[in-house]
């Protein structure tokens, strides 16, 4: 069910299939266009543009397991931004050819005042056995920031990045979007997620703008992750400095980026380092360290990930039935290292933002906090509950 606030509302969270292309499973139920389409959309925190497969697709092409179209035909609210095709990059995925377009958007379908119009890419082409086992039709950006940097289409990039038109203005920034109509209140620029596990069912899996959970409101067991940029052409993604990942008590990988992407379930990055940690998780179940900053340091932390949490079964696709070490290595993502839902199902996470003015927000960082009843993930704790329940 749908919960609603003062300060912003929680939308349900549904789990497909977790299957082995990289993609969290979690989507929400989102309605398009009038008279509404429902379709699976997931809040992508990995990248900063909209899109949905719809009826442009020719129909041997953008196949993928949630198997909807948004049909922009029929929809009374639909407008063209813009006709002319544009490429989208989706890394090792490949790449989307779109046109973009504006709709409405029913978040929720217990209250249907719940709406928004915002810019979204129609997808006309897209191609690959990744995507045949995407979970959902289509996804919602939520950048750190919206990056104006435009994009190379011959240079591959290991991240989902946006076209760049010059003679287009686009306001993909769904948040920002979400502030400046009075959805979320200025004063909780909050974006929080909480999910089970596949074997669990303790919680309710949600995702909050502008809310907290104040379940964690006493908790000491809780991390800060400051924002900091990793690259300008990858500005929009929610990254720390100063990660160390070691193996078995061997450090792999020093002085990284850290994220955490909603959009994405395995550990990705570094190919030289993520690599070589599949290679000794693979055939063992050493524990995995990831450590944020020096000991000593206001921000330090220590995340201890055993081998139930980063080998998974997975469930459908070509991989079925097998489980797998939840490590890969992307060519030409050097010094980074970015997870999603295998470690964040475990986690309970709020992005923070800073509202500067009505027309802009900037990122603060991350916060997660371990589960009440779940693996100490996080190791230690702070002096003092995390100062955003205390506003």
């Amino acid at each position: 069910m749908t919960v609603i606030t003062n300060h912003g509302f929680n939308l349900p969270l549904k789990r497909g299939p977790f299957q082995s292309n990289g993609a969290t499973p979690w989507y929400c139920d989102i309605g398009i266009g009038s008279p509404k389409q429902t379709l699976k959309i997931c809040f992508d925190t990995g990248s900063d543009f909209n899109w949905i497969t719809s009826s442009l697709c020719a129909k041997n092409s953008c196949k993928h397991y949630a198997n909807k179209r948004f049909d922009y035909q029929v929809s009374n609210t639909f407008t063209w931004r813009s006709q002319t095709t544009q490429s989208v990059s989706f890394g090792p995925w490949g790449t989307m050819s779109v046109e973009t377009g504006n709709d409405k958007l029913t978040l929720s379908n217990n209250n249907p005042t719940l709406t928004i119009f915002n810019d979204i890419y129609l997808a006309k082409n897209y191609s690959g056995q990744q995507f045949e086992e995407l979970d959902w039709d289509g996804g919602i950006g939520l950048p750190s920031r919206q990056s104006t940097t435009a994009t190379n289409t011959n240079t591959p990039t290991p991240f989902r990045r946006k076209a760049f038109n010059s003679n287009e203005s686009e306001p993909f920034h769904f948040f920002l979007n979400l502030m400046q109509k009075g959805l979320v209140s200025k004063d909780n620029p909050y974006i929080s997620i909480l999910t089970a596990g596949a074997n669990d069912n303790s919680s309710t899996s949600y995702i909050g703008f502008g809310t907290l959970d104040n379940t964690y409101a006493s908790s000491l067991e809780y991390l800060f992750l400051p924002w900091s940029c990793y690259q300008q052409e990858a500005s929009y993604l929610w990254t720390t400095p100063e990660a160390t990942i070691s193996v078995g008590g061997e450090p792999i990988g020093t002085n990284m980026f850290f994220a955490l992407d909603t959009g994405s379930s395995q550990f990705k990055g570094d190919n030289r380092v993520l690599s070589r940690v599949f290679q000794l998780t693979d055939n063992g179940s050493p524990v995995v360290t990831i450590t944020i900053g020096n000991p000593g340091d206001t921000h330090y932390g220590r995340l201890e990930i055993s081998s139930d949490i980063y080998k998974c079964r997975i469930e459908a696709g070509t991989q079925a039935g097998k489980t797998i070490s939840q490590f890969q290595g992307l060519e030409g993502a050097e010094n980074i290292l970015l997870v999603g839902s295998v470690l964040m199902d475990h986690l309970y996470t709020v992005y923070e933002y800073e509202a500067v003015s009505e027309s802009e927000i900037r990122p603060k960082g991350i916060w997660i906090f371990n589960k009440p009843n779940g693996p100490k993930i996080i190791i230690g704790q702070q002096p003092t509950p995390a100062s955003i329940f205390l506003r």
